[in-house]
């Protein structure tokens, strides 16, 4: 069974990126495939608390991150030395990396995409 990791990078709110990195998630989680996933740049906005997306700009996608434990997504992946992570308040869930955590992990999976 592959385990796959997804990279999350672009903002959420900003195209559909993000959005659809997180659907690929739970459909592959859904399968009962192995799925963790990652989040550097601007996705990284996806864990604050205090979210109000626009109707042009869609769903509150933060909300989803409260549900990953119903799917078994239990890692997420973010890197510790990122300074926009210590200015603000954020999901509790993910797990922080130092570099050379960062850096192996993309090669302990079978796919990574990158949205």
């Amino acid at each position: 069974m592959k385990h796959t990791l997804i990279h999350l990078n672009a903002s959420p709110y900003s195209s559909l990126a993000c959005k659809e990195g997180l659907d690929l998630a739970l459909v592959l989680a859904t399968f009962e495939q192995p799925v963790d996933l990652c989040l550097s740049g601007a996705a990284l906005a996806l864990l604050t608390d205090n979210q109000q997306p626009t109707v042009e700009q869609g769903k509150n996608l933060h909300k989803l991150l409260a549900g990953l434990e119903f799917y078994d997504i239990e890692n997420v992946y973010i890197e510790k030395t990122n300074t926009w992570i210590k200015d603000n308040p954020t999901w509790q869930g993910a797990q922080s990396l130092d570099d050379t955590e960062w850096q192996t992990m993309f090669s302990q999976y079978q796919q990574v995409f990158r949205f």
